[in-house]
């Protein structure tokens, strides 16, 4: 019996490229991983792929664009402070899965993770997050200038560990401590008490 191919739509196609490539970069690593590999893993033609993805570095750039649109659902579909709600959705010290960066074997893969991450963020969070802080900042607080603020501390901390200029316990720390000099800006400081004890406690591990 001859079985016909399912016919996906372009976005359908997309999301299995994705998915296709998230498997085997975790598992083999984004060097060990070609668009070649991608391509035979979704059973598409060159052109099929190369569509969507012109080269390996839009894949990862796609990968990272999805997580971080993760956290904006996470962000979406809360009714409560915004910053703990990222927190609690992305932040590998309060358990959160790492994801797509536990692929980047390399420096030069951990930068181009880093240069990605960073303007997912900006893309896809930074306005959001001003949003939504809108009613949790104390009067007089930009709540543009405080979504900013704890963006380019997440992104600091990120770069620092990332890079392996921090352990994980020192970045927990000083995420903790960047936190404390957060709150006061926020109507209810008290929303970040458990988080910040949480990540008090990750920073006396060693």
């Amino acid at each position: 019996m001859h079985l016909m191919r399912t016919r996906l739509s372009p976005t359908e196609r997309r999301t299995r490229i994705l998915e296709k490539a998230r498997e085997l970069v975790l598992e083999r690593g984004l060097s060990g991983t070609e668009m070649e590999d991608i391509r035979l893993a979704c059973d598409i033609s060159r052109g099929g792929l190369y569509h969507h993805f012109g080269n390996k570095r839009a894949v990862l750039d796609a990968l990272i664009k999805d997580e971080v649109a993760q956290l904006a659902e996470a962000l979406e579909g809360s009714d409560g402070s915004p910053i703990p709600v990222l927190l609690r959705a992305g932040s590998g010290h309060l358990g959160s899965e790492p994801g797509v960066i536990s692929g980047m074997r390399t420096r030069e893969e951990r930068l181009d993770y880093l240069s990605g991450l960073e303007l997912a963020m900006t893309e896809v969070l930074s306005d959001l997050l001003r949003d939504r802080l809108e009613g949790f900042v104390q009067p007089g607080a930009d709540p543009g200038h405080v979504a900013e603020l704890f963006l380019t501390i997440n992104t600091h901390i990120n770069r620092r560990e990332i890079l392996g200029q921090w352990t994980s316990a020192e970045a927990a720390g000083f995420a903790a401590t960047a936190l404390q000099a957060l709150a006061p800006l926020l109507k209810a400081p008290a929303d970040l008490d458990q988080i910040i004890s949480e990540l008090n406690d990750k920073a006396l591990q060693s």
